[in-house]
């Protein structure tokens, strides 16, 4: 029998065949897979994030190394502070230019005109109002530096994340995310060019260095753009309608690094400087780990909207899978970050010793992140913007109570026990609302549609 069905050149069955499918089966999925676009772009994001980490990384090794805790604390806490109200002077420019080019067809030179205009006089009005509140907030802070690194956060590299946006847009996300790393790259070569001509650095001298480096690679931003996608941005001012949606973008992303960042802040605003810098470096080292979760962020940020637009369910299926890789990535990434901080105090001096245990602490909060950027991604592709800040405004408020209560007695480690409570917060709640959208709130309007 075996042999006649051999003459016909066919293969018989053995108990061998199914073992042999699976990882045929396997195979090919994993050929579809790195054949998709998503693939392809999240690659490429994800190597420019990588080597844009790598300048950073470079960079924090050369500033720790030249200041000590207590200066590098007041730096760390100051542009913190200028990162929790960046998404305010932006007015969630960015999401709408994606918003209004990937998901309206509207044209992108005169949308990125728009957004470029409007985050430029955002930066100037949140510079007046960081001089306003900075003896409140950043107390004992030079008004020099912080017009510098105002200037440098506020304006030039807001400008440059506006021109990322622009990439996402027109759907060439990894040509962003490698004119970012470019800038990074920048920032890393003033820091160096500073500590080689200061023999010693100060801190209004690094911030100044730190505004060019940024206006440069704004510049670079613009140039780079015209060439790669054939941007000519139009100048002109966001509409009401603009100013209205973003607002509600930049309420919610605004609450998202309110969360983040405003544990540094009040560790300064606490006279803490040196649990500040313990706690900033902590936070530095780590950032390495969110280029995965921010590469496929990037990479199918638009087509949340996209899959929005028509199915829940797609919307939701889709959060499952990049949550998944994210979740992946970030757990492997903090395992070796809990490995590895011992060498800290080689890498940086002895000084840093306390940054060990620190940064061993904080080494998994990226993967409780990418347990919940990708639902909130879809929950904003779903038009649930409003259910994004009601979330995010009440972690950042948890974290803020928790802060000021435990930050007295406890210094960093109270602002740690803050962050792991508000992200789990956060995981539980976005991740409910999503279930809901697709499992309750759909089908109920598909049944009211049809009737």
């Amino acid at each position: 029998m075996s042999r006649r069905v051999e003459d016909q050149g066919i293969a018989p069955r053995t108990e061998t065949t199914g073992r042999s499918a699976r990882p045929t089966r396997l195979g090919g999925r994993l050929r579809r897979a790195s054949g998709t676009k998503m693939f392809r772009d999240t690659s490429w994001t994800m190597l420019t994030e990588l080597a844009g980490m790598a300048s950073q990384l470079v960079t924090l090794v050369l500033i720790s190394r030249a200041f000590d805790k207590e200066t590098y604390g007041i730096f760390a806490g100051t542009v913190a502070f200028m990162n929790v109200i960046s998404p305010f002077t932006t007015v969630g420019m960015g999401y709408v230019l994606v918003q209004r080019v990937a998901g309206e067809k509207s044209d992108p030179d005169i949308e990125s005109g728009r957004a470029w205009t409007t985050v430029t006089i955002g930066g100037l009005l949140g510079t007046l109002f960081i001089l306003a509140t900075s003896r409140l907030i950043v107390p004992d802070v030079p008004v020099r530096v912080l017009v510098a690194l105002a200037f440098g956060e506020l304006i030039f590299s807001q400008l440059t994340y506006t021109g990322r946006f622009c990439a996402q847009a027109l759907d060439r996300p990894a040509n962003g995310a490698q004119v970012v790393a470019t800038v990074w790259l920048l920032r890393l070569l003033a820091a160096a060019a500073y500590l080689f001509v200061a023999p010693r650095p100060t801190l209004a001298g690094w911030a100044f260095f730190h505004m060019g480096a940024s206006l440069l690679g704004a510049l670079l931003t613009i140039v780079a753009l015209n060439r790669i996608l054939a941007l000519r941005p139009r100048p002109g001012l966001a509409r009401v309608q603009d100013v209205r949606q973003g607002l509600s973008f930049s309420l919610t992303i605004g609450a998202v690094y309110l969360k983040n960042d405003a544990d540094k802040t009040l560790l300064l605003t606490f006279h803490k400087p040196e649990a500040a810098g313990l706690y900033g470096l902590a936070y530095r080292v780590i950032v390495p780990l969110y280029a995965p979760v921010r590469a496929l962020a990037d990479s199918t940020f638009a087509r949340f909207f996209r899959e929005g637009s028509h199915s829940a369910t797609d919307t939701f299926r889709l959060a499952l899978r990049t949550s998944a890789i994210g979740v992946a990535f970030t757990a492997a990434g903090g395992a070796m970050i809990v490995a590895a901080a011992p060498l800290l105090p080689r890498l940086l001096g002895q000084k840093w010793e306390p940054a060990v245990i620190v940064t061993q602490l904080l080494a998994f909060v990226p993967m409780l992140v990418s347990m919940q950027m990708y639902a909130f991604n879809a929950l904003m592709g779903l038009g649930r913007q409003r259910s994004c800040l009601l979330v995010t405004v009440t972690a950042s408020m948890i974290n803020i109570a928790l802060n000021l209560a435990l930050i007295p007695h406890f210094d960093w480690k109270g602002s740690t026990v803050a962050t792991f409570a508000a992200e789990i917060f956060s995981i539980i709640v976005l991740w409910t609302l999503l279930w809901r959208e697709v499992h309750i709130h759909a089908p109920m309007r598909a049944r009211l549609h049809s009737s």
